[in-house]
């Protein structure tokens, strides 16, 4: 099935360009969709168009729910008619969104805004790693030593960029104010259909035209064989859908908590960089920690990070609090990394987009359902009690999953520890 054709290896020479040029095109495409100025000054932001907490409410639950809609059939959609075709269609949107928003001057502006954003960022997700992800394993078939570390350097590129963009965001608000932030937005939303121009689709990434009932047929055989392929499999899937949930929610809290405990708001930006440096340094070395101290311990590790430092969250202390959420950013840098690689190696190239977007279909389906309960514990019981709720929902999830899959790993590598 993966065989290459005699005209394929023809074209080898020539398209070895367009692959390295997929490289930096790909991780463009991700640090500009992710400098998002907006993040860290959200309510300011909405505020500026005059919309009161109610109404951000509505915008962004709008477009929280236009992802999640549009999560799978994206993911299809790439798989189908090229990665390359949906990761330009989204860059458009993309686009398109920003430029809107220097007219907007209402609500229902503001939601065709956002329904644009949330289409390019479905569209955008999943196709990008699973873009990258090919191109270098269609490199690694000409330079075997060649490892893939797509999934690594997508995610340190996005933290980065994240990171870079709360500390720039207080920069061009003291320097300029809101409107210098929203024109400097637009002209990263403007880099990021550029980076689209220059990709390439990787031999491997192409399918054939089949009829799409039989198409369907064989994209349900083949997750129905990835669910029924083993234990590990289906902790592996309900990892990668649930842990990302209690990770984010962690990270929500956070900041409640920081204000909670008199952090004064002018230290947010410069906290918020590091943090998002500290996933990205951890992120970086995830691999070079599981081979120094194996699978199953680094699995271990993650655990160990999130619980601790959502004890820390919730200890009433500053000083605790923020060294819990370098804790919990560790975590973060750690298990994006090597889950999401191990899922990205056992799935087959033509599906891998749709799998990709059916994790993150799951995580959002989750997220939605998990903050609602949140919202709740929190309305009627307060911050400290909402941080120990979520607590032992990460403990649920490390004695149901993380530590029977670090068990596992354990398990299979018992023999060759003998031999």
């Amino acid at each position: 099935m993966n065989k290459v054709s005699v005209a394929q290896r023809a074209s080898e020479p020539s398209n070895r360009p367009a692959l390295m040029r997929n490289l930096r095109a790909v991780l463009l495409l991700r640090g500009a969709q992710r400098f998002m100025l907006i993040a860290s000054i959200l309510v300011p932001f909405f505020a500026h168009y005059g919309q009161d907490i109610q109404e951000i409410f509505w915008l962004e639950s709008f477009y929280a729910l236009t992802v999640l809609l549009m999560e799978v059939p994206s993911g299809y959609l790439a798989d189908r008619y090229g990665r390359v075709a949906v990761l330009r269609a989204g860059a458009v949107l993309w686009s398109l969104s920003w430029l809107l928003l220097l007219n907007v001057d209402d609500f229902a502006g503001l939601m065709v805004f956002e329904l644009l954003g949330g289409i390019a960022t479905a569209l955008l997700s999943g196709a990008d790693l699973a873009l990258l992800f090919d191109t270098e394993r269609e490199l690694a078939q000409r330079e075997a030593e060649r490892p893939n570390r797509a999934v690594r350097k997508l995610f340190v590129i996005g933290m980065v960029a994240e990171g870079a963009a709360s500390l720039s965001a207080t920069v061009l608000l003291f320097n300029g104010g809101i409107n210098l932030v929203i024109t400097t937005q637009t002209g990263c939303g403007l880099l990021v259909f550029l980076a689209s121009l220059f990709l390439y689709e990787p031999t491997r990434s192409r399918q054939p035209n089949t009829a799409r009932h039989g198409e369907f047929q064989k994209l349900c055989n083949v997750l129905g064989a990835l669910w029924r392929q083993s234990v590990f499999m289906r902790r592996l899937l309900g990892a990668l859908c649930s842990w990302p949930v209690v990770n984010v929610l962690a990270i929500w809290l956070m900041q409640r908590v920081w204000v909670e405990l008199e952090l004064g708001l002018v230290h947010f930006g410069w906290i918020w960089c590091l943090l998002q440096v500290v996933g990205a340094v951890t992120g970086h070395v995830a691999h070079d920690a599981e081979r120094l101290i194996g699978p199953s311990r680094v699995i271990y590790l993650i655990a160990a990070l999130a619980l601790a430092g959502l004890l820390m969250l919730g200890a009433s202390d500053l000083a605790l609090a923020l060294i819990g959420s370098v804790l919990l950013f560790a975590a973060r840098g750690f298990f994006s990394v090597l889950f999401m690689d191990a899922m990205n190696h056992r799935i087959e190239s033509e599906y891998r987009a749709t799998i990709n977007s059916l994790l993150g279909f799951g995580f959002r389906l989750g997220f939605v359902v998990s903050a609602g309960l949140l919202g709740w514990v929190f309305a009627e019981f307060g911050l400290w009690i909402t941080v120990f709720f979520l607590t032992t929902m990460t403990l649920t999830l490390c004695l149901t999953l993380m530590l029977p899959l670090a068990y596992e790993l354990s398990a299979q590598s018992a023999p060759d520890s003998r031999s």
